[in-house]
């Protein structure tokens, strides 16, 4: 793909879109007969947020999404149409390699309950015996739904075979913005998120993790082994053996 600037979108796009958006808004809410209060109650949002939605204003990505989800729609039905090019992601793992990362998925889901177990233990254990100061691990303060949308855009961006660099000059942003972005520490605006999804040219609503009837799809892209073949896979297990190497020493220290 491209990895240029001719891929960025420009700002009378985004106006448009963010002006179609908060019409569609408001004609779902007119259509089920719900006042802005009630859309609040539903989606845990203030008044001011849901007005400036639909007033065109760029909501951040958790806005949105809560948003979404109150309405108990997929994001496909309450997002605009892209006015960008999409391309499909194709398969593009070896025989081999897709063969690898189903083994590897067979076995993770055979052993979910017990990794499961693991790590929650490994968590406590971080929390509760940490052996000083100096040793204790601050809390995840990440908020989930953002860490699922970095985990996302990175995806997508290494199926690609693009660079954070090569994302950042597509899109028109700042590489350390980007980062931020994957490792889920920064909430972006809905403009921020047509940036990027214009870079990677895919649908915007593809960014939207969390929604079952969507997800399927997307699930079955990083199976097929279009995140680099099984890196997910090997990234997961590193976590993994990272914090299965804490625990051994942790255990150690504790019985000496």
């Amino acid at each position: 793909m491209n990895k240029k600037t001719e891929t960025q979108v420009n700002d009378d796009s985004v106006e448009g879109y963010l002006t179609e958006l908060g019409d569609r808004v408001r004609e779902v809410r007119e259509k089920r007969e719900l006042n802005v209060v009630r859309v609040c109650f539903m989606s845990g949002l203030s008044v001011n947020t849901v007005q400036n939605i639909e007033k065109g204003k760029a909501p951040s990505y958790t806005s949105l999404w809560k948003l979404i989800q109150g309405f108990e729609e997929i994001p496909g039905n309450i997002l605009p149409q892209d006015r960008h090019e999409t391309l499909t992601l194709d398969g593009q793992a070896s025989d081999e390699e897709l063969q690898t990362c189903l083994s590897l998925s067979t076995i993770f889901k055979k052993n979910r309950s017990s990794f499961l177990e693991i790590l929650s233990e490994l968590e406590k254990i971080k929390t509760d015996h940490t052996l000083n100061e100096a040793k204790k691990v601050p809390p995840d303060k990440r908020q989930p739904v953002l860490v699922e949308l970095g985990e996302r855009i990175r995806d997508i961006r290494l199926a690609r075979g693009l660079s954070g660099a090569d994302l950042a000059t597509a899109s028109g942003l700042h590489a350390p913005a980007i980062h931020l972005i994957e490792i889920g520490m920064r909430n972006p605006n809905l403009d921020t998120l047509l940036k990027i999804a214009t870079a990677l040219r895919v649908p915007t609503a593809l960014l939207f993790a969390g929604f079952p009837k969507e997800d399927a799809s997307f699930a079955l892209f990083r199976v097929r082994g279009l995140y680099r073949g099984v890196l997910s896979t090997s990234e997961q297990a590193k976590i993994l053996f990272e914090k299965l190497d804490v625990l051994q020493r942790v255990t150690k220290d504790i019985i000496n």
